[in-house]
C-alpha cells in the first residue's frame, strides 16, 4: 500500500505572501502557528498530497504551497520515465492557524522587526554553465524547433553562490527594490525561500480561474514601444496564451475560456515585461484536478509542452526544483493564488544560495543575446546594495613599509571576489603610498561595492596589550556556515559589542565558539594554543577569518590546524592570540565566560 503523504509539525515559523493588485491596496498576508508540514517525495501520492492540503484550506486553516517543477513529470504519464532520481520533494505544504492581512506599512514594520540591525545578502553568484555550453545548447533547440519538434522551448541555468547575513533584510531590500505584484518569504527547517516573481500561475476566485503568463523582456532603459511591437516577443507571448487557454480548456465548459490584456507591457525596475491574462469560468475542480490539467505553467515549458519538457530533461543539467514551479497560499475555503516562482532565490540550512535564470528560445533566437537576457534578468539580486564594505587593516613601520602587504592583498583579492566588488590593485597600492609616518601606524583600508577605498591611520601605541593580557570567552555562539566569518567586513556588531564590552572590563580580547563547541577566533585576532610545543590554531572550517599573521605562520611551518575545544584553551601549555598589527602575544585565559 502506498504510504500517506508524510507530515511533521517542524519550521517555519512564518510564511509571507505579497500582493500587489491593480484593484486593492498593497499589502501581505502573513501566515503564522503551523500545524503542520506535509511534504510529498512519492510520485504516485502527488494528488493525494494536494487533496489533503485542499482538504485543510476547506477545513479553515491556511496552507503555504510549494510544487516543485518535477511535479509535472510524475502528473504527465508520458514524461514520468524522466523524473529525476534525485528529484527532491514534489510538494511541501505548511499548514497555519492563522492569517493576518498586513498593509504595506504593516508589513514593512514587521520586516524590519525580524531584521532588526542586521545586514543580509548574497556573495558572488556564478552560473552553473560555462557561456559556451548555454550557447551550444540554444542551438540544439533551434535545430529541435527546424526540425519540427517543437516551436519554443524555455532553457534555464542555475546561479549559485552563498547567502549572508538575516534573509528578513534581504527581503526587506529585495521588496523595495522589486516591486511586484506576487512577493513571497518562507522560513522553513531546511532554510528560506525569497520570491520577488512578477507572473502569476493561477488565482482562484469561487468559480473563476485566471492565469497571467509573462514572455517578452527588454531592458528598463529602452523604449518600451519597441517591445510591444516586437514580432518575435509578440509571438512568443501569443503562443504559451493559446497554450494555456487550451490548458484551461480541459477545465472551463465551451466558451468559457477568454483572454484579457493581450500582450500588455508592464514595467519593472530593471525590465519590461510583455503580460497577458487568461480567464475560464465557471470552473468546478480540485485542486490536484487543476494541476493536472495546467500544471506546469506554459510559459517555463515551451510549445508543445510535452515535447518541451523532454527536451528541457535532456539538456538541463540539473532539476530546477521549486524555480519555474508555483509558490502561493490557499485560504480558508479554498481560493488560492500561485505564482511562477521566478526571481527567486533559495537559501539551504548551511547558506548556500541558488537563483535561476532563463528565457524562451524560438527559431529567430540569437544564442548571445539569450544569455544576456538571462543575465539582466538576474540583477534584481545582484545589483542590490551588499550593505557592507571590505576591510584591511595594516601595520605600517617606518622605513620598512607594510610587512603583511602580500597576504592583504591576496585576502582583499579574494574577499572582492566572493562579494563581487571590482578590486583595482594599483589603486589599492597608490593609496597605501601616500601614507608617510615616523613611528607605527595602524592603517585601515576599506573597499566598497563600487571599487571606492578608503584610507584611514593611527597611531599602533593606542590599544596595546599591556603587560598580562588576559583573554575571556564570550557567552555568544557563532555559527560556523556563516559566510561572514570568513570575510573581514564592516558588518561586525557581535565582535564590536564583544570587545567593547570585555576591554571595558580590562580585557585584550573576547574569543568565541561556534555552534559545536568548538574554538574559531578572537573578536580581533586568531588563537593559537601550544601543546607537546606544537602551535595550533582553529581551521576556517571552525568559522573564522584567515588572518594575515595566521595565513604567514602556517605557510611557514610554525603553526598546524587544528580541532579545539574550550578544554583545550584551559589546559594549554601557553595560549596566544595574534594578527598583522600586534604579532603574536601571549595571553591568560581569564576564568569563566565573559
Amino acid at each position: 500500500m502506498p504510504a500517506k503523504p508524510s507530515t511533521s509539525a517542524t519550521s517555519p515559523a512564518f510564511a509571507l505572501f505579497d500582493s500587489r493588485d491593480d484593484s486593492s491596496p498593497a499589502g501581505a498576508w502573513l501566515l503564522t502557528q503551523l500545524r503542520e508540514e506535509v511534504r510529498c517525495t512519492d510520485p504516485s501520492r502527488w494528488a493525494a498530497c494536494l487533496q489533503t492540503l485542499e482538504d485543510a484550506a476547506r477545513g479553515g486553516a491556511w496552507v503555504a504551497l510549494a510544487a516543485h517543477y518535477e511535479l509535472g513529470y510524475a502528473i504527465e504519464p508520458r514524461l514520468q520515465p524522466l523524473l529525476p532520481p534525485e528529484h527532491g520533494p514534489l510538494v511541501t505544504g505548511w499548514v497555519f492557524e492563522h492569517g493576518e492581512w498586513l498593509d504595506d506599512d504593516a508589513c514593512e514594520a514587521w520586516l524590519a522587526a525580524r531584521a532588526g540591525s542586521d545586514v543580509g545578502g548574497t556573495g558572488r553568484m556564478q552560473p552553473a554553465i560555462s557561456e559556451a555550453n548555454y550557447l551550444a545548447q540554444v542551438e540544439r533547440i533551434r535545430r529541435y524547433i527546424s526540425a519540427g519538434d517543437c516551436y519554443q522551448v524555455n532553457l534555464t541555468f542555475p546561479l549559485d553562490g552563498e547567502a549572508f547575513g538575516n534573509p528578513a533584510r534581504l527581503y526587506q531590500a529585495l521588496r523595495a527594490a522589486q516591486p511586484v505584484r506576487y512577493g513571497a518569504f518562507i522560513a522553513h527547517a531546511g532554510g528560506a525561500i525569497l520570491s520577488r516573481s512578477p507572473e502569476l500561475f493561477l488565482e482562484r476566485q469561487g468559480q473563476r480561474l485566471a492565469s497571467r503568463p509573462m514572455k517578452g523582456t527588454a531592458p528598463r532603459h529602452t523604449d518600451p514601444a519597441a517591445l510591444a511591437a516586437s514580432e518575435k516577443d509578440r509571438a512568443e507571448n501569443v503562443m504559451i496564451v493559446d497554450l494555456i487557454r487550451n490548458d484551461m480548456g480541459r477545465l472551463a465548459p465551451p466558451g468559457g475560456v477568454r483572454v484579457e490584456d493581450l500582450c500588455r507591457i508592464e514595467a519593472y525596475p530593471t525590465v519590461w515585461q510583455m503580460t497577458s491574462r487568461v480567464v475560464a469560468e465557471p470552473v468546478d475542480a480540485s485542486l490536484p484536478e487543476i494541476f493536472r490539467a495546467l500544471f506546469p505553467c506554459g510559459s517555463i515549458t515551451g510549445a508543445p509542452k510535452i515535447r518541451a519538457m523532454e527536451i528541457i530533461r535532456e539538456l538541463e543539467e540539473r532539476p530546477r526544483g521549486l524555480y519555474c514551479g508555483a509558490l502561493g497560499w490557499i485560504r480558508p475555503g479554498g481560493d488560492f493564488r500561485f505564482s511562477v516562482p521566478i526571481r527567486s532565490l533559495f537559501i539551504d540550512a548551511a547558506g548556500k544560495a541558488r537563483l535561476d535564470v532563463g528565457s524562451g528560445i524560438v527559431i529567430d533566437s540569437r544564442a548571445g543575446a539569450e544569455w544576456a537576457e538571462c543575465h539582466l534578468k538576474s540583477r534584481f539580486l545582484t545589483a542590490l546594495p551588499k550593505g557592507l564594505r571590505l576591510i584591511e587593516t595594516l601595520r605600517l613601520e617606518p622605513g620598512a613599509g607594510y610587512p603583511f602587504l602580500t597576504e592583504h592583498l591576496e585576502r582583499l583579492a579574494a574577499s572582492a571576489a566572493a562579494f563581487d566588488f571590482p578590486f583595482d590593485e594599483a589603486a589599492f597600492r597608490a593609496g597605501l603610498a601616500q601614507i608617510h609616518a615616523a613611528d607605527a601606524r595602524r592603517v585601515r583600508v576599506t573597499l566598497g561595492q563600487s571599487g571606492d577605498f578608503s584610507f584611514e591611520n593611527a597611531s599602533l601605541a593606542a590599544g596595546a596589550p599591556g603587560d598580562s593580557p588576559t583573554i575571556v570567552v564570550s557567552p555568544c555562539r557563532v555559527d560556523s556556515r556563516d559566510m561572514l566569518l570568513r570575510h573581514k567586513t564592516t558588518a561586525r556588531a557581535l565582535y564590536d559589542s564583544e570587545l567593547a564590552r570585555v576591554m571595558a572590563a580590562g580585557h585584550f580580547d573576547a574569543v568565541f565558539l561556534n555552534e559545536k563547541g568548538e574554538l574559531t577566533e578572537g573578536a580581533r585576532t586568531n588563537v593559537f594554543v601550544e601543546r607537546g610545543g606544537v602551535l595550533m590554531t582553529p581551521p576556517l572550517a571552525a568559522g573564522l577569518l584567515n588572518g594575515v599573521l595566521r595565513r604567514r605562520l602556517l605557510r611557514e611551518g610554525r603553526a598546524v590546524e587544528a580541532r579545539l575545544g574550550l578544554d583545550d584553551l584551559q589546559e594549554a601549555e601557553a595560549v596566544f592570540v595574534g594578527n598583522g598589527l600586534r604579532g603574536l602575544v601571549r595571553v591568560r585565559v581569564a576564568g569563566g565566560a565573559g
